[in-house]
């Protein structure tokens, strides 16, 4: 949950300044295609924001392992088309 001040204050920068430490895996869960932590709501009309989580879980904390859930749509739509050719 890359846009939440509770996680960027606390977990994130945490993960950040122990990135080289241990290796981190982290896991996109339901909801978080919708930034909504827990959601299993269905929004057609969104924002794709798979390339904006890779990208920071990549580039800024270092993850190692980045499990996506499983979410219809949203792995079908939105995941897959970031990675498959």
């Amino acid at each position: 949950m890359v846009r939440r001040k509770g996680q960027l204050n606390h977990a994130l920068p945490m993960m950040h300044e122990n990135a080289h430490r241990v290796p981190l895996g982290i896991a996109v869960q339901a909801g978080n295609y919708i930034g909504q932590t827990g959601s299993d709501r269905v929004e057609e009309d969104r924002q794709n924001i798979v390339s904006l989580l890779h990208g920071f879980a990549r580039d800024f904390l270092k993850v190692t392992y980045l499990f996506w859930v499983n979410q219809a749509p949203y792995f079908e739509e939105d995941v897959l088309p970031c990675f498959l050719p």
